[in-house]
């Protein structure tokens, strides 16, 4: 292979991690081994992009290699792989190896090590990834037309595609991911075996589904590994058929504005993704179902499920809310109650985003929204001027039990009407209202 490619991409490296790559490949080859960079990493450097992180392929066994380094973790020594920390950065080095008898669709029931380079890649899933790069000799290894299909914008397994994602039924959706995240197209033999393919994906983790779906909202454009999990039912391996039946009518053309949405935090896409797939929140079940089916955390699925239950509340409202009463109420209220004040205009302005994609138009509350904040009105029962003790001052024969209904009567007074939150006035208000307490 071309020196000359080889060389670019060495220089692609930036520092310090070239500087730590090549101490390493220097460490390993002093004591008679080999290192290459591999994986993802190469792919990503042939595409003018900079990895996320940069992993090492190596002769040696992994108990050698934890001898070379001073500060190594044995994070998956069972398989061969050892992290090597270099000052506050770390690297993966795995040792070749050669896998056998998949047998649950996740993992090898055996790994042997002592095997050469052109083994260890074999064992790869997609050609993309099975480049290696020499950094010492200045050698790009491509034995399986990795560069070609990259060249081609092609995602090919290795090998025979129903082998490759028989051994790791994650694999399908890796493929799928990489759709949205490197802009390719998937192979038809290696899109076949996806549909043949989907007993072994359904024995794979939710967990690492959940990752999956993770990482593809995270790309620029999700839409297209989206519609590819929608076609092959890859959701419904695991929350069962007729995932969609309340799906917006146009879920294929709406799910391209996920785009429009800022990718982190990643509950804005989370809770736009369930609008769209479950419909209006009287369906929310479902939506709560699938963040629990998938292993979302409790306050990744509470914030995506209220930025989903608020957004639909303010769509079926929105010929009402130009109003400050119904903004402070509707809006306001609510997102100061879930995330306290200090979040406020930030929850306000990730439902502004959502409203716009929704609706395709800026919502009109926004400005109104922001003006009414710096007002800074009570929004909260604890911002009343009037309390427990002070409330049964003035209500001598309100049963405790009454307390909160009647605070939050007032809360909704100064709502409607801010310049209400006195103690004089609210003292009024609750004498006329609740006579039978005096």
């Amino acid at each position: 292979m071309s020196s000359a490619l080889a060389q670019n991409l060495i220089r692609a490296i930036p520092s310090p991690y070239l500087e730590d790559l090549l101490e390493i490949s220097r460490t390993v080859r002093s004591d008679g081994g080999e290192a290459y960079l591999v994986g993802g990493s190469v792919r990503d450097l042939v595409l003018g992009k900079l990895p996320h992180e940069f992993d090492l392929a190596v002769s040696s066994h992994p108990d050698r290699v934890q001898k070379l380094f001073r500060r190594v973790v044995p994070t998956g020594i069972k398989h061969g792989t050892v992290t090597v920390l270099l000052r506050d950065r770390s690297y993966e080095l795995t040792t070749f190896r050669k896998e056998e008898e998949y047998k649950d669709g996740r993992r090898p029931e055996q790994v042997s090590f002592g095997v050469g380079l052109s083994e260890d890649l074999k064992r790869r899933d997609f050609t993309m990834n099975a480049l290696a790069l020499d950094l010492l000799d200045e050698k790009l290894i491509d034995e399986h037309d990795g560069l070609r299909d990259i060249s081609e914008k092609r995602i090919r397994t290795i090998g025979i595609p129903q082998e490759r994602f028989r051994e790791d039924g994650l694999r399908p959706v890796r493929a799928i991911r990489f759709v949205s995240a490197l802009g390719f197209r998937i192979d038809p033999e290696t899109e076949k075996a996806i549909e043949d393919c989907r007993p072994i994906t359904a024995k794979v983790s939710a967990e690492r589904i959940h990752d999956e779906f993770l990482k593809i909202l995270k790309t620029e454009d999700p839409s297209p590994s989206l519609k590819l999990l929608k076609q092959y039912r890859i959701f419904e391996l695991f929350q069962g058929e007729n995932l969609y039946k309340n799906a917006v009518p146009d879920w294929e053309e709406k799910i391209h504005s996920l785009s429009k949405l800022a990718a982190d935090p990643d509950r804005l896409r989370i809770s736009y993704f369930l609008k769209l797939t479950f419909g209006d929140f009287g369906f929310s079940e479902e939506g709560k179902n699938f963040c629990k089916t998938l292993r979302f955390s409790n306050q990744k699925t509470k914030d995506s499920l209220f930025l989903y239950e608020t957004l639909d509340s303010l769509l079926k409202e929105k010929e009402h809310l130009f109003s400050p009463d119904r903004i402070r109420k509707k809006i306001l209220h609510p997102c100061a109650q879930y995330s306290g004040r200090d979040s406020l205009r930030q929850l306000c302005s990730e439902l502004a985003s959502l409203w716009t994609v929704s609706e395709n138009s800026s919502p009109a509350w926004s400005s109104s929204a922001e003006e009414i904040l710096r007002q800074n009105p009570p929004l909260l029962l604890g911002e009343l001027k009037i309390n427990g003790t002070s409330l049964r001052n003035a209500l001598p024969k309100l049963p405790p039990q009454k307390t909160g209904e009647v605070l939050r009567f007032c809360l909704e007074a100064v709502l409607q009407e801010p310049e209400k939150n006195s103690a004089e006035e609210l003292s009024e208000l609750v004498h006329k209202n609740f006579p039978e307490f005096l």
